[in-house]
């Protein structure tokens, strides 16, 4: 049923959708593939997409075997999707390039972003929601928080080699691309 909400809110935006494909991978089922875009939709219920049924690269071998295709694949968790479905949507209008609202960077002020509104702004707009970060760098237009950068100290990586800071999360606000967003943060 969950599947089927998101077929027909795709459909809802006039894109062409074909359902539980199992030619394009060889037999395995692709959820949900819009031919037009080269992109297939995942939906994973979090029973049937455990550990208890499913390998533990099972997820990554299947983005693999897209990628093989020249498809973007996109996963979709049933918690997500019941909890923060309108970041879902707007992700994937977005991939659509249908997106509601669009914004140049260039016309937007760079800020440091206090700790609180940094929390909200990624609860409403990061499907992974707040964390934890020492540096908070925003895109504000007309003085509204459009795009969030986060860092955090630097894990070493590999053997001798440390750095000072690590991305932690970077979200635009939902219905809303911010052209050059990221390259200006």
């Amino acid at each position: 049923i969950k599947q089927n909400e998101q077929i027909e809110f795709i459909e809802s935006l006039n894109v062409n959708v074909t359902k539980n494909n199992r030619t394009i991978l060889n037999g395995k089922e692709l959820d949900i593939f819009l031919p037009d875009h080269n992109i297939g939709i995942e939906f994973n219920g979090l029973y049937y997409h455990s550990d208890k049924f499913k390998s533990i690269n099972y997820h990554l071998n299947k983005t693999i075997l897209c990628e093989q295709q020249n498809i973007k694949l996109i996963q979709i968790f049933e918690d997500e999707w019941d909890n923060k479905r309108d970041i879902v949507k707007s992700r994937i209008k977005n991939l659509l390039s249908l997106i509601d609202t669009k914004i140049y960077a260039r016309n937007c002020e760079i800020r440091l972003v206090d700790t609180s509104d940094k929390t909200k702004f990624l609860t409403d707009n990061h499907i992974q929601g707040a964390v934890g970060s020492s540096v908070n760098i925003g895109l504000y237009y007309n003085d509204d928080l459009v795009s969030i950068m986060t860092f955090g100290a630097g894990r070493k990586v590999t053997k001798g080699t440390k750095y000072e800071y690590e991305l932690i999360r970077f979200c635009n606000k939902i219905q809303t691309s911010v052209v050059g967003g990221a390259s200006k943060l």
